[in-house]
């Protein structure tokens, strides 16, 4: 009996090993503590909160923006496309002012609706002004922003374009925290919650702790247990009101401006697929949350979960590797804005 246990013990130790020493040269990136708790806050929020001035496209209103007046190809593995920013260095027309006739729509959210991927012809922007007779579409989503920023936007560019409909694209894979971790300043400026912030963060190392003593925990933790975290915080009632409070304001902003107003919630690759990783990760548990929240408050929603349901989709509407929209979900979407913009200009 003892020499079966002593085998037993040595079995595990050497695969112990063999499995730490694996960890150790596969994910160097986590080997110093300090550096992987930095990265685990990072992949926790899947987004940026904190913005200073000195990084790269640093903007004092919304944080950062992309270059004005550029053009840019990107090149990945899986696409290639060609980004031009106009003077205020958003995808999107100059702004001018809005001859009789002409119906104006704004969108506001994150990379989803700025098009990584796909050129402007293949974007939401540019097929809905191919959808809708006189219709100008002003694109002031930006890669990283969250409800905070569109809501900036907005309140910054709204009396100039005129929309006649604004539409915000809510992204549950990244929004939700950040939206409850800054807010808009009275200056109309991206502001953080700074002791919010540091409290999710001594959250998470806390959480975090049983696996940091090991390579392989920290690895595991990194690629299944953080996504995990991330979700199951972004369903919290505190965390959810944050991003109800701000499309409440969207609301209330466009309804000033004599616009109606949309809120889109888009869902992560995995959360459209279902199946095992969807159930562990729980990622459409907060997007559904939210559409009962906002629906109970009066704001008009659009839930692609309502239209995209199953692996099916995901591969016909989303990059196989990267997490946006290609060309036929841009398009897909498309549709669904043309026909709820229609509805409600024929009211």
């Amino acid at each position: 009996m003892l020499r079966k246990t002593l085998y037993l013990l040595f079995v595990a130790t050497c695969a112990i090993s063999a499995t730490e020493f694996y960890a150790h040269h596969r994910f160097p990136a986590l080997r110093d503590r300090a550096h992987y708790e930095e990265m685990a806050f990072i992949r926790l929020l899947n987004s940026g909160v904190v913005y200073r001035p000195g990084g790269g496209n640093y903007d004092e209103r919304f944080g950062f923006l992309n270059n004005p007046n550029i053009r840019e190809t990107i090149r990945t593995d899986e696409y290639r496309y060609t980004v031009h920013t106009n003077s205020l260095g958003f995808r999107t027309h100059e702004i001018e002012p809005k001859p009789p006739g002409q119906r104006r729509l704004m969108l506001l959210g994150d990379s989803i609706f700025f098009g990584v991927g796909v050129d402007y012809e293949a974007s939401l922007a540019a097929l809905l002004e191919g959808m809708v007779d006189s219709l100008t579409v002003y694109n002031f989503a930006m890669l990283g922003h969250n409800t905070v920023q569109s809501l900036i936007a907005a309140r910054a560019f709204s009396d100039q374009v005129e929309p006649d409909h604004i539409v915000c694209g809510v992204f549950i894979g990244n929004d939700l925290i950040s939206n409850a971790l800054n807010y808009v300043d009275g200056q109309n400026r991206i502001a953080a919650h700074l002791d919010q912030i540091a409290a999710m963060r001594a959250r998470l190392l806390s959480t975090l702790a049983p696996f940091s003593w090991s390579m392989a925990l920290r690895a595991w933790a990194w690629a299944a247990y953080i996504p995990r975290l991330r979700y199951q915080i972004s369903a919290e009632p505190a965390i959810l009101s944050a991003t109800a409070r701000h499309l409440e304001a969207l609301a209330r902003h466009a309804a000033e401006a004599g616009s109606a107003f949309t809120a889109v919630l888009i869902y992560p690759k995995d959360a459209v697929a279902g199946g095992l990783v969807e159930h562990w990760s729980q990622s459409r548990h907060p997007g559904q949350l939210l559409a009962h929240i906002c629906r109970e408050r009066g704001i008009e929603i659009l839930d692609l979960l309502e239209h995209l349901d199953d692996a099916g989709d995901r591969d016909r509407y989303y990059f196989e590797q990267d997490g946006h929209l290609n060309a036929a979900g841009h398009a897909l979407v498309a549709r669904l804005i043309r026909d709820r913009w229609l509805a409600e200009t024929d009211r």
